[in-house]
């Protein structure tokens, strides 16, 4: 008898171990599993949300509804893992679903690819047009890069308002925006594209320019610049995903914010989470939620700056948000609701932060 429990125990402890080596032997990150789990739909392309639904969010999406944003994000994470046929699928979607012949990129599509709207959004191409460079370096393809000329060259076409590209063009009213959004400008994009003299030098000094010289109201970036009064727009509510994203740029150039790096140390240090949105003035949150893709973000700002001990507590708060437990069918995935539902944005960009901490080697 008691040799028929000890088979049975170890009979169990092979089956576990087999099931944990098959969760891991593929070598992709946990939350890539959920993304590629309950985010593909049946064409390929990765929805905005697990569960289907015709209720539009606060940036006018639904359900099962795709953004180039996304898309954007799956390349670079490709690039980054360095992962070939994942890059090449995406590329694919991109080219069938996103993609016309003249570059636009459409910034929506329905659930099955149908296109119905008529704007862009410039970060979500400049992702793009960074990591088809990236990609093209990397494997060698000239393909990738003519795709990203294409896309950078319908920009400078359309999205143009006097010297700044700016946030979207409309192709029903053909007109393009009269604001920048200071997170929208990507430094490193815009020089691959001037090297490559799709982006002209005056273009791109002005919105460097622009992003470097940010006028910070109590350590706080602007929302935005208006291109035709040379004005910075300042909001009464700050959000971090916006926040990180310029602190995070204006890094990649070699420029710092002092003040705004203490703030967030001061925010860990006092109340070991930063808040989705904060009053500029008092700088107390102004909101009670948090953000998976606000850490992440900020991750990407800490490792470029090299605040490595920063980055650890900020990846250790947001891993909190992360579904650890190997035997639930969430596993992987970030801020999972009582229904099962969550934002693929809450989970490509902590995904990307993982990989990066891979990236420097440093054990979180």
């Amino acid at each position: 008898m008691k040799r028929k429990y000890i088979l049975i125990f170890f009979i169990g402890v092979v089956l576990i171990m087999g099931f944990l080596f098959n969760f891991t032997k593929d070598n992709k990150l946990s939350t890539e599993k959920f993304i590629e789990k309950w985010f593909l739909n049946a064409n390929g392309t990765l929805a905005t949300n697990v569960l289907d639904s015709d209720r539009m969010d606060a940036d006018l999406v639904k359900g099962r509804e795709a953004l180039s944003e996304t898309i954007g994000l799956w390349l670079i994470y490709a690039v980054e893992k360095q992962d070939k046929q994942m890059f090449e699928k995406a590329y694919n979607i991109l080219l069938n679903y996103f993609l016309t012949e003249n570059g636009f990129v459409s910034w929506k599509l329905t659930e099955t690819g149908i296109v119905e709207v008529t704007t862009n959004a410039l970060i979500d191409d400049l992702r793009i047009i960074d990591a088809l460079y990236r990609a093209e370096k990397l494997w060698n393809i000239a393909g990738y890069g003519k795709v990203a000329e294409q896309i950078g060259t319908y920009l400078t076409n359309y999205n143009r308002n006097g010297l700044m590209l700016t946030d979207y063009y409309d192709q029903q009213y053909q007109t393009s925006s009269a604001e920048i959004t200071l997170s929208y400008i990507d430094p490193i994009s815009l020089e691959k594209m001037l090297k490559q003299r799709v982006l002209d030098k005056q273009t791109y000094h002005k919105m460097v320019t622009v992003l470097k010289e940010a006028e910070k109201a109590n350590g706080f970036f602007p929302k935005a610049y208006h291109v035709q009064n040379n004005q910075y727009r300042h909001d009464q509510e700050v959000h971090m995903i916006d926040q990180g994203l310029v602190a995070y740029h204006q890094a990649l150039m070699g420029s710092n914010n002092p003040e705004f790096l203490q703030f967030i140390k001061t925010e860990m240090m006092t109340n070991g989470k930063i808040a989705g949105a904060y009053n500029p003035a008092s700088k107390k949150p102004a909101v009670h939620y948090e953000s998976p893709a606000v850490y992440g973000i900020l991750i990407w700002y800490c490792l470029e700056i090299n605040e490595t001990e920063l980055a650890a507590k900020l990846y250790k708060r947001m891993t909190e948000y992360r579904n650890d437990n190997i035997f639930s069918r969430y596993y992987g995935g970030y801020t999972v609701d009582d229904d099962g539902d969550t934002h693929i944005f809450d989970n490509l960009v902590p995904l990307i932060a993982e990989q990066r901490l891979m990236e420097h080697g440093d054990k979180f």
